[in-house]
């Protein structure tokens, strides 16, 4: 079983979040996978409405969330990480 959080923005395409590169900001469109990996990303901040920082870029990416901490995501066919690019 798989859940899905979302957010609606009408201007700006949500790209996948490992797309992004060093320096750029986001926001958290939605995050797809299994329940237990959404949960746990939520629990450790990295939720829809959320805005990011990436740090590193790639399929294994280190992202900075407003509050200061980092994680290192990598994600895979099971998990999707959806972001709208800030400019």
């Amino acid at each position: 079983m798989s859940i899905a959080t979302q957010v609606n923005h009408s201007k700006t395409q949500a790209v996948p979040l490992q797309s992004l590169g060093a320096g750029e900001m986001a926001e958290v469109s939605s995050v797809t996978g299994s329940n237990h990996e959404v949960a746990r990303l939520a629990e450790m901040g990295l939720r829809t409405g959320m805005t990011v920082s990436v740090n590193r870029g790639g399929m294994t990416s280190i992202v900075q969330l407003l509050n200061g901490s980092r994680l290192c995501v990598r994600t895979c066919s099971q998990l999707e990480i959806l972001v709208t690019p800030i400019q």
